[in-house]
């Protein structure tokens, strides 16, 4: 027996995969850093307040479209996002993981 913690399983996900989709963000402006999840399961990452904050008005302006698209019976079409600046804000945070190109 040992009283030691190992860790056995882990996957590396892209951190704005993480910070788009894995949950609630909550920003701490006071002593920054960033905590993506719930009160039971949760991830602790060191940003500056305003990523946070840029990342929840992204999330609230994608849900929004997603509800409009519900209502009306329509597709988000993620192949049309030069037409769509919010899709296109959101492919590029995935394909470049945050980095300019």
């Amino acid at each position: 027996m040992t009283s030691k913690l190992f860790l056995r399983d882990a996957t590396e996900v892209p951190v704005y995969a993480l910070l788009l989709f894995g949950g609630p963000v909550a920003v701490n402006h006071v002593g920054g850093g960033l905590t993506v999840g719930t009160k039971d399961c949760f991830v602790k990452l060191k940003a500056w307040p305003r990523i946070g904050v840029l990342v929840n008005h992204l999330r609230r302006l994608l849900d929004a479209q997603l509800l409009r698209c519900i209502e009306e019976g329509t597709v988000l079409d993620a192949g049309a996002s030069r037409e769509n600046p919010v899709l296109e804000a959101i492919q590029a945070l995935l394909l470049n993981d945050g980095l300019t190109n």
